[in-house]
């Protein structure tokens, strides 16, 4: 598309030229002298050049000398003229010929796209390949695991659903959920890492880090917490009322009917009244058993024995937000953080890989060790043993490729 707006850049250069011919034409008409077109635009060029030889030119219809004068009024005529275009006319003209041409490509380019569809299509299939014969095997190991993980839950699940007593208990209900997320979260973290998006899996990693941290501070506390986890839904409803009422005229929605607004305040004002001013808070739901009126997630890392992973936390808070950061360090971008990555790359697979082995390892034994039968600690030393496997594979997949990187960049 740029050559389109280098044709304009060049027309709207010729627009001194342009004025400059027609007021050479008047001032031939005014002298009485009826001259070809191609006159007026040689004189033009001929006085632009800033040469101060006379012009000579042969023509047919007329013979003889010209003698041209231009004075400050003649400059001002020039100058206003060009400032009446380019203010006005200009921009109305622009708005017509970008509509004509937008609807010209567009049609163009649609007509085209079946065929470039099939080609982005097989190259990514290439792409996928060249990826999985450098990151099969920990990529396989990986949904081995996901795979193991989530037979243990329907099997913990099951077993759950069974019992008779405690049913109005909620912590082992709470935590068999959050594993339930914490698998989708892992399967999409496997799919990004399989496409070669190693950025947005770290970014999934976050999530999934979230879930282990919650999980963990849910279990250490028990049956009291986990009450106020659920109880915490009045809080988020809330609070997301308030901005969907803040916006919905912009997006032309329709308001929250009132008396769903009034349920939405009623929950909220009763959970706030029973757990205490702090409850209102983000993680208000912990406030009371971490001793904290407002506490952070970093506080949440460090009661749930996860804060050794604060580094790879903020690496994934990097790939969600637009901070700075994220516009230079890439994990696809192996060694060159001054080089731009708009999509895949094959590198960058080791951290979000080997951190989500651990982590979803790490809340699976979390939740279902807690009333564990045979089943389960046999489940949970495979786990275990594949989590260990797991690094090793992703580290020598990531060595291999550093390796002829540098061949690479050597060889060129």
């Amino acid at each position: 598309m740029d050559a389109l707006q280098q044709t304009l850049s060049q027309a709207i250069g010729e627009l001194p030229a342009l004025f400059l011919e027609n007021l050479i034409s008047k001032k031939l008409q005014n002298q009485g002298i009826t001259a070809p077109k191609r006159l007026s635009k040689k004189i033009a060029k001929h006085l632009l050049s800033g040469t101060t030889e006379p012009l000579s030119y042969k023509s047919r219809k007329y013979s003889g000398t010209i003698n041209l004068a231009f004075d400050e009024a003649d400059t001002e005529e020039i100058t206003r003229a060009l400032d009446r275009f380019c203010t006005t006319e200009l921009p109305r003209l622009l708005t017509g010929i970008a509509r004509r041409l937008s609807l010209k490509v567009f049609k163009d380019l649609k007509t085209r796209w079946a065929n470039e569809h099939a080609l982005q299509d097989a190259e990514l299939s290439e792409f996928r390949k060249r990826l999985k014969q450098r990151w099969g095997k920990p990529l396989g190991q990986l949904r081995m695991l996901l795979t193991m993980s989530r037979e243990w839950g329907q099997n913990a699940h099951d077993r759950e659903i069974s019992r008779k007593k405690n049913k109005t208990k909620q912590l082992r209900k709470i935590l068999i959920r959050l594993h339930v997320r914490a698998c989708q979260v892992t399967d999409e973290i496997i799919c990004l890492l399989e496409n070669g998006l190693a950025d947005g899996a770290m970014a999934r990693w976050r999530t999934l880090h979230e879930i282990a941290v919650v999980a963990a501070v849910i279990s250490k506390h028990g049956e009291t917490i986990a009450e106020r986890y659920l109880a915490h839904q009045a809080v988020e409803s809330k609070r997301a009322m308030e901005k969907y009422l803040a916006c919905y005229k912009d997006l032309g929605y329709k308001p929250l009917p009132a008396r769903e607004q009034k349920k939405i305040v009623k929950a909220y004002d009763q959970a706030v009244a029973k757990y205490g001013q702090p409850f209102k808070t983000d993680y208000g739901w912990a406030a009371l058993h971490l001793k904290s009126p407002s506490p952070t997630f970093a506080a949440l890392e460090k009661a749930a024995g996860r804060a050794e992973m604060r580094s790879y936390y903020q690496m994934g808070n990097d790939n969600v937000h637009a901070g700075i950061k994220s516009m230079f360090v890439r994990l696809g971008l192996p060694d060159d953080y001054d080089g731009l990555l708009a999509g895949r790359s094959n590198a960058g697979l080791m951290e979000p890989g080997q951190n989500a082995a651990h982590t979803l390892t790490q809340l699976s034994v979390l939740v279902f060790l807690s009333e564990p039968n045979l089943d389960d600690l046999v489940t949970a030393d495979m786990m275990r043993m594949l989590r260990d496997e797991i690094p090793k594979s992703f580290y020598r997949a990531d060595r291999e490729l550093r390796r002829d990187h540098k061949k690479h960049q050597t060889a060129s």
